[in-house]
């Protein structure tokens, strides 16, 4: 009887839920078998549930992607478009963080109901919002006492040594540094982590590895061709997929595991110069004085700002607006869309471009008037840049490789199955992981539950 009395007092089991996310990493990568024997940690965790290709959202870039995750809706409703943004007139540019994201985060809609979270690393995390746990932000941070909440937390990650970032200016001169460093500041991030998931109450925890997407830029044209780059590619995955093992033995019982990447990579075969071309086709002028998109001429008709999103210059809305709204405005559009969608690559005749797209055809809700006018989607490959100063359209990468729409990925452990491939994207992932941890979703997330 006594015993009977024991087991009636021990404490329910706890049921969390544990999100590593894995910065670019691709579907594809993951489905090779050269993948899985770089990774063989990762492809045995894949093996104990469901993983499906995923794509992400346009543009396609880390903030835009994470801020579409955190909140469950498109960039219309949470108002994050790029990596840098625009304030039309007078006319300046600005990087987006936490405090412009317009719709309320899953770390708060969890907070909400009383359960407890953690977040390590994911970006657009800076400045720390107030959460019911705590929160270590991302690599805008400029410092871990800023990137902090609760302040309390920080004198733990001081004595931990952890890092925000790797060093950034030692990927231009010295690529065996840069690796190592990115390796080293991996390696604190798992090691504050571990400690953080036994001394802290939580629910639910994310932790995000953003070296992946560095080595992948850097390195992963080097990789595929088994070039000089590809054995530190290689070193720091298998580096990664140490870590994941750790992970495993470190997670309570009852947690179940979610590993998810934003977006994929392919080797990068051109930059691809939007301004320039505007320029070269007369709808970007500039006068005398310094080249930058503050001082164009009055008469110009289009800007863009990186990666492929093109701005009309409206009159009324933009500081030197030239084109009228209405049919004047529709039909620069229609026209720019039509020629930038010819455009190819001079040697090879390779369509540079997948896509152009109207902003009210992929994003809606109250913010949709923000964005551009205009969203490139890339062929495979290609990298839209914004500079003034390139000296043709199309040139040579810079890197060894680039992000892709199509080839994200999600693994949900446990599950029986995910939906087809790339028949789901990355805003799908929010109301399922509140449907896992039991907690209604809001009436206006665009997602849908995939599980």
């Amino acid at each position: 009887m006594g015993i009977f009395k024991k087991f009636l007092k021990r404490e329910k089991i706890r049921e969390r839920l544990f999100v590593l996310s894995i910065d670019g990493l691709p579907h594809s990568f993951l489905a090779e078998p050269s993948g899985r024997m770089l990774m063989p940690n990762l492809a045995a965790v894949t093996a104990s549930g469901a993983m499906g290709r995923m794509n992400s959202v346009l543009p396609t870039v880390s903030s835009v992607a994470w801020a579409s995750y955190a909140t469950g809706v498109n960039p219309g409703k949470h108002g994050i478009f790029g990596f840098v943004d625009r304030v039309p007139s007078p006319f300046a540019t600005w990087v987006p963080t936490a405090r412009d994201l317009k719709a309320p985060t899953l770390w708060e809609l969890i907070g909400r109901t009383g359960k407890e979270v953690g977040v390590i690393n994911v970006p657009l995390t800076y400045p720390p919002r107030q959460v019911n746990g705590f929160m270590v932000a991302c690599f805008l941070s400029p410092d871990l006492a800023s990137a902090t909440y609760p302040p309390e937390l920080t004198p733990q990650l001081l004595e931990l040594d952890y890092r925000i970032e790797a060093e950034s200016a030692l990927a231009g001169h010295d690529q065996n540094a840069y690796l190592a460093d990115l390796q080293d500041t991996m390696a604190r991030r798992f090691k504050a982590a571990f400690q953080l998931i036994h001394s802290q109450s939580w629910d639910f925890f994310h932790l995000h590895v953003m070296g992946s997407d560095r080595v992948n830029h850097f390195h992963w044209g080097s990789w595929e061709d088994n070039a000089p780059g590809a054995a530190g590619f290689e070193n720091f995955y298998r580096r990664l997929d140490s870590y994941i093992g750790e992970l495993t033995e470190h997670l309570p019982p009852g947690c179940r595991l979610m590993i998810l990447s934003e977006h994929g990579f392919t080797r990068a075969k051109g930059n691809v110069f939007v301004n320039r071309w505007l320029e070269e086709n007369g709808y970007l002028l500039f006068g005398r004085g310094r080249k930058e998109l503050k001082n164009m001429h009055p008469d110009s008709r289009a800007y863009s700002l990186v990666p492929g999103r093109i701005y009309i210059n409206l009159e009324g809305r933009e500081e030197r607006g030239r084109v009228n709204a209405g049919k004047a405005y529709e039909d620069l559009r229609d026209e720019l869309i039509h020629r930038l969608a010819a455009l190819c690559h001079p040697e090879t005749g390779q369509p540079v471009v997948e896509a152009v797209l109207r902003r009210e055809e992929i994003y809606s809700g109250p913010h949709t008037s923000r964005a551009a006018d205009l969203i490139i989607a890339p062929a495979a490959g290609f990298d839209l840049k914004a500079n003034l100063s390139a000296p043709a359209v199309v040139r040579p990468p810079d890197l060894g490789g680039v992000h892709t729409y199509d080839d994200a990925f999600l693994f949900i452990q446990s599950a029986a199955a995910l939906p087809a491939h790339n028949t789901f994207s990355i805003i799908d992932v929010t109301p399922t992981i509140l449907k896992i941890m039991n907690i209604a979703a809001p009436q206006s997330m665009d997602g849908r539950v995939l599980l």
